[in-house]
């Protein structure tokens, strides 16, 4: 039987703008919010929650928390391509978010690291507004903060998830009964996930299937609700259907590995004429040297063997395409072990390995030891890869309490 709220619960609706809408218990909890249509050419994940906090309105169910669902880019989607001026799924790099953040304080424009005011495009403005949400939300937070990122793909894709691979984020997405996709996050500079790990907020990507197929949308729904009684917003099978969900999801996803593992990308550009073979799927088998995709200069072929992962089959993006490679259950057991002892602190020791000149937080690792073990073995110890010339950069990642997002601009 469902039970409702009391009459102290608030219920929003956001219309067409930046709000989907919002779902605030009467009890206090933690707050979960969703991210739709970061790239305008992916609506599912609106659907999906406005699906879900009308089902939360309809029957007023007892909510120990709140439920907030924002829209991404509003003029990408509006204009149904993946973004207008540039890909706000890779903007969110620090210095960029910090000047942005000081724009907000000083109520004037976002200027450059030289005091420059920054060339104005369509998603620096929405970036703004997003940034101006995320700080209201957190401002009315009465719990801890959990983000739901709601994407889908070009291609035919089961579902699964991304992220940054700190313990909290490890354990979030592991409560959805889907693959779970490492070490993208090292591959693409600026995604947003990258800002909330820096907050030190939970936060994870759910890839619900192809762009503008209906079983994306009842994925990303049904991720929804499973999180929320995971997280213990809403009780074990208010919601109607809630039996069968985890099954159902489970299904889509039969017979991939638990864990995956980025090893490579192919990056593209407008000037290389890219254009995927037609007929992969995401995470199809591939073998090395297996003819994928051709760009001007000819066949472009698979450098080993593993599994495809995001073919880009969009006119926008530059990504062509990811091979992945399973991952064993005992990594993330010993990932976590080193994380919780403390090992980060000896990494300096390690073959090649000194400690950055600069960031307390950071080592540089010499160029004749990337091919090693020294790598994997920073993997372990929770450190993730940043490119700089000279070596390779390993940055610990932000494990920890959040922080406000007005301070974000002191290290991390």
């Amino acid at each position: 039987m469902n039970h409702t709220t009391s009459s102290t619960a608030i219920e929003e609706s956001g219309g067409q703008g930046r709000r989907i809408g919002a779902y605030r218990g009467a009890e206090p909890g933690p707050l979960v919010i969703c991210i739709a249509s970061l790239h305008g050419n992916e609506p599912a994940g609106i659907e999906a929650l406005e699906r879900v906090l009308s089902v939360l309105s309809m029957n007023r169910l007892r909510m120990r928390g709140d439920l907030v669902g924002l829209r991404g880019n509003l003029q990408a989607h509006k204009a149904g391509t993946r973004f207008i001026d540039e890909d706000l799924n890779r903007v969110w790099q620090h210095d960029r978010v910090d000047a942005v953040l000081e724009s907000l304080r000083d109520g004037g424009s976002a200027r450059d690291g030289d005091g420059a005011p920054m060339v104005g495009s369509a998603e620096l403005a929405e970036q703004r507004e997003l940034l101006a949400a995320f700080q209201s939300e957190h401002r009315r937070a009465r719990g801890p903060i959990h983000v739901l990122d709601l994407h889908t793909t070009s291609s035919e894709s089961a579902p699964f998830t991304t992220l940054g691979d700190t313990l909290q984020n490890r354990a979030l997405a592991l409560r959805l009964p889907v693959p779970v996709v490492l070490g993208l996050e090292e591959q693409i500079d600026g995604a947003m996930l990258h800002y909330f790990d820096r907050l030190g907020w939970a936060n994870i990507g759910i890839e619900a299937g192809q762009h503008t197929v209906a079983s994306s949308v009842d994925v990303h729904e049904e991720a929804v609700w499973i999180l929320l009684e995971a997280l213990g917003l809403v009780e074990s099978g208010d919601a109607p259907g809630g039996e069968d969900r985890r099954a159902r999801l489970a299904h889509r996803a039969e017979g991939l590995p638990r864990v995956l593992d980025v090893r490579y990308r192919h990056v593209v550009s407008e000037e290389d004429e890219f254009r995927m073979h037609p007929g992969f799927r995401n995470f199809d088998l591939v073998e090395a040297g297996q003819e994928l995709a051709v760009d001007r200069r000819g066949p472009v072929c698979a450098a080993f063997a593993g599994r495809l992962f995001l073919p880009l089959y969009q006119r926008q993006g530059d990504d062509g395409f990811f091979i992945v490679r399973q991952l064993a259950p005992a990594w993330l057991a010993v990932s976590r072990l080193l994380r919780v002892a403390g090992a980060d602190r000896v990494a300096p020791w390690l073959p090649g390995v000194r400690t950055h000149p600069a960031r307390s937080d950071a080592v540089v690792v010499a160029r004749w030891a990337r091919n090693r073990c020294v790598i994997g073995l920073l993997h372990l110890m929770g450190f993730t890869a940043r490119g700089e010339s000279g070596g390779a950069v390993m940055v610990r990642r932000q494990e920890g309490p959040a922080r406000q997002p007005e301070s974000a601009s002191a290290g991390g």
